[in-house]
């Protein structure tokens, strides 16, 4: 099978700086192996910039084995070293430094090796599956809301506006530990998985993005058609997408 791996960041309507980033590794010749992770940043200054591409240089040094080792990938391990070290590292650079204090950043993680497919999370950057013509959302985001929907104290509809919907319970290098939560995921030919920062998540909702995996031709046109339409809604938060798409052999990318 093949991938179709494309990712897009967007500053946005109204914010001023891009706190997100982004990065797509291994998918040489568009096969597996290879990983994408998202990183959306908080704090301030530009402290959330700092943070976000901190957790994307440790995350992606401490995955790189899975590139060179693909037969035994052992990616949960991998991925939990990998936010252990970045959470590790920006903690300790956000208590010595007092002008990027209380910094962290969420993450999505999507790494594919030796026909294994895992999904991690940290905070509320999420990955969605795209299977015929329904959508999931694979990750559980760690929010103020998601608990409140979980105890069945609000709708799923009523937290997509609640006024606490960005208050997140967990993030890397907010505290001095956390943890990712991991998710198989046992991929099929003919599956796009939409990752993506609340950037998007919260300017549109989960049919829309179906409807543009349907309606589009590569995960570039996905990336690129998902981040208009969430700033058209009004791009109140930075954008970050990245599209994944598997294919037969024979498909062209």
């Amino acid at each position: 099978m093949k991938f179709d791996v494309y990712g897009i960041t967007d500053t946005g309507c109204v914010r001023e700086l891009n706190e997100d980033n982004f990065c797509i590794c291994g998918f040489e010749s568009n096969t597996e192996p290879g990983f994408c992770v998202i990183a959306d940043g908080m704090g301030g200054h530009n402290a959330g910039e700092v943070a976000s591409q901190l957790a994307i240089d440790f995350i992606t040094e401490s995955l790189s084995d899975i590139l060179e080792d693909a037969e035994n990938p052992d990616i949960p391990r991998r991925i939990n070293d990998a936010v252990n070290s970045a959470n590790e590292s920006i903690y300790n650079l956000s208590k010595k430094d007092d002008s990027r204090s209380g910094m962290g950043t969420t993450t999505v993680i999507c790494a594919f090796a030796n026909n294994e497919g895992y999904i991690a999370n940290v905070g509320d950057s999420r990955a969605y599956a795209c299977r015929k013509n329904e959508i999931y959302q694979i990750t559980v985001d760690h929010s103020i809301v998601e608990e409140m929907v979980a105890n069945g104290s609000i709708t799923r509809e009523e937290a997509r506006v609640h006024p606490q919907k960005n208050i997140i319970t967990r993030a890397i290098g907010s505290d001095k530990n956390t943890r990712a939560d991991i998710f198989e995921y046992e991929y099929k030919i003919g599956d796009s998985i939409v990752m993506c920062s609340d950037g998007l998540s919260g300017m549109i909702d989960d049919k829309t993005i179906l409807d543009a995996v349907k309606k589009c031709g590569s995960s570039k046109e996905i990336s690129e058609h998902l981040c208009d339409l969430a700033k058209s809604n009004g791009g109140v938060d930075n954008i970050t997408v990245i599209a994944i798409r598997i294919l037969e052999e024979e498909e062209s990318v």
